[in-house]
């Protein structure tokens, strides 16, 4: 509690209002000074028997550059004349009759005699206005405004003019009173400043002196309204979002009830008064208010007597308490120097304002603040090492926030490779790149996390052994397991561990992946030109799901185990698939091209596979049984009977020079747009005699058809099938950089320059990219 004056005030916000609204409202005295001269007042009246009784103050124009100068003219004009003795309408009344008026009538108002208007808003009379002149001037510490308005009254009854005047108010503010004023603004609005006021209460000024002008009627009864001074509301503060507070300050006649409306959406807001004469007020926007462009009208009531209204000439409140949609896509890429955060932009959201980028050292809890954009990226560069967690929520123009999605990590990449040896001593993450000589161990109990675009290299004989925990993030871009130099590497191992991977690319090993009674998921994964791209002993087994096994001299081994392999890419490997003891499931996979797609030591049924043809003599399986084969390559392929390849019967230069009469007749047809019929042409000569140049056709029709998935797929797949062709591995990196997909892409053009050093463009988008 603070005392001042004697009287003690609960709220210091309170008593900083009431502060302002006597200096404003009350010491005006010697501030505003009438112009004289050719610009003088001047009235024209008619006698009491032509004034209207009922009168609508109609819509005012304005002859100045400041916009809705004249919509403030006209509420403050509206204020002071409800105080005479005239039946008055209410703004917001006339201004709806005004529009349904328009529209049955088809004609804007201005064309409309005052006897129609009337007649369809209930009154005998009108007030016309328009504001004449408006000047500002900011020096240092002197101010001045200027303001000019006329008004005239229409008898509708009769359509004669009864009364016109025209004034104007200047005020000169030669040391503009900074404190306390400047000191106690922020309390009443951050939106509102000193000038602010100064115009509304000039303009206030001029209304009230060109009512002073206008007639009052003779017999009619006069009510004892009380007297409202000023009212200060922060509606500039607005749009109003959850928990936003708007507040209405009151002077006037002391000791009487006050009380204030926001329009029709709320009515009857109690005011409390603080200090003789003054009345605050408040409303604290909930959950679920929403409203737009509603006037704020302050109220002061005799008790048991007469009322008066006053209309807050700041401006209309909009309270919106629905937040934008929560952001989606959101991902990191860890640099030397900065996180790179992004995420999908918002679309369609008329009223966002930007993001806020949230940032903690703790997955759950902690976050706070780092920036606040409109772009839907930010660069942070104020992380040290370790791993970050960040949220991104979308606000609106009235401040709500979207709800937060789940945090996503981040971290610093190494600067140099950094060199990975020995047994963890704790739980890491790693991002960036490394070498790896001997064998680097992660204990039971422990977990090694490795964050996508992150490099590891691995001497002759370097190793990954895994007895905890293996997680690899590569879902945005690929995680390189790669020999150091060209000879081969062990490869990694899970042993009675656990895995969880999405993107890993492992090549050049002696056994890229051997798991070993371990449990977990391989997705999406690359095992390319090792000895034995993937190893699988005993249960529980990992599921392995859309990776692609290529010219490996086996691609998948599982002994003793009950794997699920499904919608995997296995071709051009020695074997493809080698079973022993296997009890799982195989079904929804590409296997093709290997010298035996798959063997198994005993005989098995497996689920529907494309193996390249639907001939059960060219399936290329020992001791499997199908029920079903796929006609064609996944996705895309449907379930059917094996049925007999009239192709595989031809001799080597049969069969290539079949498959180049099928590409010539799809790229006529590619020519002539007809791009269904060469996909179809062009798949058949795959499964004849596969090219690089029928995969790079297919990939194209794919992409004239709209459909990208596809192309993309095809493009993968002859890019593995075929990995010395650097045009597939262009067109490749080209649709991923169309797609957005820069860490595809730049792995992509990588490969390209390593195949072809001498493309240019190639080499240009690389560099654009590091930019």
């Amino acid at each position: 509690m603070v005392e001042r004056g004697g009287l003690q005030v609960g709220k210091a916000k309170s008593v900083c209002i009431h502060v302002l609204l006597i200096m404003l409202l009350l010491s005006a005295a010697g501030v505003y000074a009438q112009e004289q001269g050719e610009n003088a007042p001047r009235a024209g009246l008619s006698g009491d028997r032509d004034l209207p009784r009922t009168v609508a103050v109609m819509p005012f124009q304005n002859e100045t550059e400041e916009a809705d100068l004249h919509l403030q003219v006209r509420k403050a004009f509206y204020n002071h004349f409800s105080s005479k003795p005239y039946r008055d309408i209410e703004l917001p009344l006339v201004d709806e009759r005004v529009i349904r008026l328009e529209k049955a009538s088809g004609k804007a108002v201005a064309q409309l005699s005052p006897h129609e208007i009337c007649e369809a808003l209930g009154c005998d009379g009108l007030v016309y206005g328009k504001v004449t002149g408006f000047r500002k001037v900011y020096a240092m510490f002197y101010s001045q405004f200027f303001v000019e308005a006329e008004v005239w009254l229409i008898n509708a009854k009769t359509g004669k003019e009864v009364a016109r005047v025209k004034d104007s108010v200047t005020y000169h503010g030669a040391g503009m009173p900074i404190t306390p004023v400047g000191a106690l603004m922020s309390v009443v609005s951050a939106a509102m400043n000193v000038r602010d006021i100064q115009r509304i209460r000039l303009i206030s000024e001029l209304c009230h002196k060109l009512n002073e002008k206008i007639p009052s009627p003779e017999g009619m009864a006069v009510e004892d309204k009380p007297v409202i001074k000023e009212v200060i509301t922060n509606v500039g503060d607005g749009p109003f979002g959850k928990g936003k507070v708007l507040n209405v300050g009151l002077q006037g006649e002391k000791e009487l009830v006050a009380s204030f409306a926001i329009g029709i959406f709320k009515k009857g807001l109690p005011m409390k008064e603080v200090e003789p004469g003054v009345y605050l007020g408040e409303y604290h926007v909930m959950p679920g208010d929403t409203t737009a462009d509603m006037p704020v009208v302050a109220s002061l009531k005799r008790i048991g007597g007469g009322e008066t209204d006053w209309v807050d000439v700041a401006g209309t409140v909009t309270i919106d308490t629905t937040p934008p949609p929560p952001v989606a896509g959101l991902r990191t890429k860890g640099f030397a120097d900065r996180i790179e955060v992004s995420w999908s932009p918002l679309k369609n959201v008329s009223d966002l304002k930007g993001y806020r980028v949230l940032r903690s050292e703790q997955p759950l809890s902690g976050f706070s603040e780092v920036a606040a954009t409109e772009h839907p990226s930010f660069d942070d560069t104020g992380p040290g090492p370790g791993i970050r967690y960040y949220r991104v929520l979308a606000f609106d123009a009235a401040g709500n926030d979207s709800d937060p999605q789940d945090a996503v990590k981040g971290m610093l990449s190494a600067r140099e490779p950094e060199l990975l040896t020995g047994p963890l001593a704790r739980d890491m993450t790693l991002a960036g790149t490394y070498v790896v000589k001997d064998a680097f161990v992660v204990p039971r109990g422990f977990t090694l996390t490795i964050e996508q675009e992150t490099k590891l290299s691995f001497e002759p004989q370097g190793a990954l052994m895994v007895m905890g925990r293996l997680v690899v993030m590569g879902t945005e871009s690929a995680v390189e397991f790669v020999p150091l130099s060209g000879e081969r590497w062990k490869g990694i191992t899970i042993e009675a561990g656990s895995i969880s991977s999405v993107g890993m690319r492992v090549r050049g090993a002696e056994t890229a992946l051997s798991l070993e009674n371990s449990e977990g998921a391989v997705d999406r994964g690359i095992f390319a030109e090792n000895e034995t791209g993937v190893r699988m002993v005993g249960i529980p087994s990992v599921s392995l799901r859309g990776s692609t096994l290529s010219n490996n001299g086996t691609g998948l081994e599982i002994e003793k185990g009950d794997a699920r392999v499904l919608e995997n890419s296995i071709f051009q490997n020695g074997q493809g698939i080698v079973l022993r003891g296997f009890s799982g499931e195989i079904k929804e996979n590409n296997i093709l091209d290997n010298v035996i797609n798959i063997v198994s030591d005993r005989p098995v049924t497996i689920g529907p596979n494309w193996f390249g043809t639907t001939d059960p003599e060219s399936l290329g399986l020992t001791n499997v049984t199908v029920a079903k084969v796929f006609d064609g390559r996944l996705p895309g392929g449907k379930p059917v009977d094996a049925a007999r390849n009239p192709y595989t019967a031809l001799a080597g230069e049969e069969r290539q020079k079949k498959a180049s009469e099928l590409s010539a007749e799809a790229e006529t047809h590619f020519k002539r747009r007809n791009y269904g019929k060469a996909v179809g042409l062009l798949e058949t000569s795959l499964r004849t005699n596969p090219t690089p140049e029928a995969y790079h056709y297919l990939a194209l029709s794919y992409q004239e058809m709209k459909d990208e998935e596809k192309a993309l797929a095809a493009l993968r797949e002859g890019s593995v099938r075929f990995p010395h062709d650097s045009t597939l591995q262009r067109a490749l990196g080209m649709l991923l950089y169309e797609k957005g997909d820069e860490g595809g892409a730049k792995q992509a053009f990588e490969e390209v320059l390593r195949l072809n050093p001498g493309d240019g463009q190639v080499k240009f988008l690389l560099e654009r990219m590091a930019r």
